[in-house]
């Protein structure tokens, strides 16, 4: 989709002081050695008391919309995405966030799309606020911890370590410091079972008391399908190429011409494969070095590299910038910005 008067005219994002060095929990038990030395990830952050993911959600938003210069009334829209518990059951974490951060009283919506909320989100954002002249900006916040005993961030899945963060975006029709020019979605149901397993359905969460097992569900499912591995790698890396071709093509560009390229906090060997082994990427273009000291955010890996790739300076106007995200589904979603301005913050 290409995007002629979509603006980004603010980032946030809220990150734990507490960090744990994947080299101590290592030494711990708490993590594989072997892992450790794949995956490359150093540390994460972890949150605290009086740090659920909602009110990480609320200060990164807060953060965004006072950045953006919008009014409480300009906001038509809230969207919250996250992937992880948010501090309350039965509850609806994208009023709280709504009311937390002084984003109007229009509508207030949760994403749940995986590792791929925060980028499907914002083209979610972008088509509402065109459709609604009366309705000039929407805020996008995205907030994930990963605790025990529902969720190990060293075990559950692998490839990969979470760490806990929020981030966040305001989207303008007015204006701002970076356009849109183009987003792209494509999703591909068929990789469903790989994240589901073949668990008989459960009638509540946590309901055996164990730490969630994503390698387990990967596990039963390959053991389904013997070719299935080969499958959904070819799935996975032709799906990606078409959506990433398409918002290229939307925004009238190609990646070499491309300054900057924000993927997910993934697991070394994965973003070899996936981003520098495959599209020929320099690293040194990307927020991947940075996304190493905070590992995988659930649905905010994106959004908050944006935040921290506009804080150091160095986009400047006319740089492009290709942001990337994947979420179990499967579905994938790629948005390509132009800086037009270098904020003050």
């Amino acid at each position: 989709m290409r995007w002629e008067n979509v603006y980004v005219a603010g980032l946030g994002a809220y990150l734990p002081r507490e960090a744990v060095k994947a080299d101590d929990a290592v030494a711990a038990g708490l993590y594989d050695a072997g892992e450790h030395e794949a995956n490359g990830i150093r540390e994460v952050r972890i949150a605290g008391e009086g740090e659920a993911p909602a009110e990480m959600a609320a200060a990164a938003g807060r953060q965004a919309v006072q950045r953006s210069g919008h009014a409480p009334e300009d906001f038509g829209l809230v969207l919250h995405a996250c992937c992880a518990h948010q501090g309350q059951d039965f509850w609806t974490p994208a009023s709280f966030v709504q009311r937390e951060a002084g984003a109007g009283t229009g509508a207030a919506i949760e994403i749940r799309q995986g590792s791929n909320g925060g980028p499907a989100a914002l083209e979610l954002a972008a088509s509402w606020i065109t459709s609604r002249p009366d309705a000039p900006a929407a805020l996008i916040t995205t907030g994930d911890s990963f605790k025990l005993p529902y969720f190990n961030r060293w075990t559950t899945d692998d490839q990969q370590i979470y760490g806990d963060g929020a981030g966040a975006v305001v989207l303008s029709t007015r204006g701002g410091f970076a356009k849109l020019r183009s987003t792209a979605s494509v999703g591909d149901p068929s990789l469903e079972p790989i994240y589901r397993g073949d668990d008989a359905w459960n009638d509540a969460p946590f309901y055996n008391g164990k730490p969630g097992d994503m390698r387990a569900r990967k596990h039963a499912y390959l053991m389904q399908n013997p070719n299935g591995y080969e499958e959904a790698i070819e799935r996975i890396g032709r799906n990606f190429g078409g959506v990433l071709h398409r918002a290229l093509t939307d925004a009238d560009t190609t990646l070499p011409d491309t300054q900057w390229f924000v993927h997910a906090n993934v697991g070394q060997t994965v973003a070899d494969w996936g981003f520098y082994g495959q599209l020929g990427l320099d690293p040194k273009q990307t927020t991947y070095e940075w996304g190493k000291d905070y590992g995988h955010m659930g649905a905010g890996d994106q959004l908050i590299g944006l935040n921290h790739l506009i804080e150091t300076g160095r986009p400047k106007p006319g740089d492009l910038i290709v942001t990337v995200g994947a979420g179990i589904g499967f579905m994938w979603t790629v948005a390509v910005l132009e800086v037009v301005d270098v904020p003050q913050w």
